[in-house]
């Protein structure tokens, strides 16, 4: 966990009750993406939180972000459950994703100010070395911040509201190791996204976001029949 400086007390707490929900989320989400937990398999909270040894709050906001996000599903009278992805439902979760943000890359080729294209500029050189150390954790974390940009540059509360709330960033991790692409290829692709937002090219822009998120549909499907197996 990150060292926490200045911050006021209450600002210690909310941000490190944010910083453990995300921490539990990826925990599951990990185990669910490797097939330690199958689908059909029941995620039981309160063992969960006894066997991290943290409160079961944190515990259940991640369950229910990994609900939104269709990772799990919610069963009525009996719990929580890793669910089953068919192939369709990967398939269109990544076509969901990539019509939302070919939409916001195209706003944010006309929008973005320079302030914002730097802040892609700084995550792409954290995504290049967090591939030359060969550190996923850092890469994603790099990812997410600039699909977050691209985003907030497009200027549309609803866009952004959409993608929030369907958790669409938080596949990022289950694709990046699932996918076959190096981390130095997916960094390229990155590459090209900001070039073509340096560019002012609606068209080119939005092409390059879409192609880019549905690169991956085929081989997330992939990756998770072969965990099942």
């Amino acid at each position: 966990m990150q060292k926490i400086v200045g911050l006021e007390t209450e600002d210690k707490k909310l941000y490190k009750k944010n910083t453990m929900r995300k921490d539990m989320r990826k925990y599951i989400q990990n185990l669910v993406t490797k097939g330690v937990y199958k689908p059909g398999d029941r995620i039981v909270e309160t063992k969960l939180a006894k066997d991290l040894g943290v409160s079961q709050a944190p515990v259940r906001e991640a369950i229910l972000e990994l609900v939104m996000m269709g990772l799990l599903e919610e069963r009525p009278y009996s719990g929580t459950f890793v669910k089953k992805q068919m192939p369709e439902d990967i398939e269109d979760i990544y076509t969901t994703r990539a019509l939302i943000e070919e939409c916001a890359a195209r706003y944010a080729a006309v929008k973005i100010n320079e302030e914002q294209l730097e802040e892609l500029s700084k995550e792409l050189e954290t995504m290049k070395k967090a591939a030359e150390a060969a550190d996923i954790e850092l890469f994603v974390e790099a990812d997410v911040r600039f699909h977050g940009v691209v985003m907030n540059s497009a200027g549309s509360k609803s866009l952004k509201r959409i993608w929030y709330f369907l958790r669409m960033a938080d596949w990022t991790y289950t694709t990046t190791q699932l996918t076959k692409h190096s981390l130095f290829e997916l960094c390229s692709m990155h590459e090209m996204i900001y070039k073509h937002l340096m560019s002012r090219n609606m068209l080119s822009a939005g092409a390059a976001m879409y192609l880019h998120i549905m690169e991956f549909a085929g081989e997330v499907v992939s990756g998770m029949q072969e965990t099942e197996n």
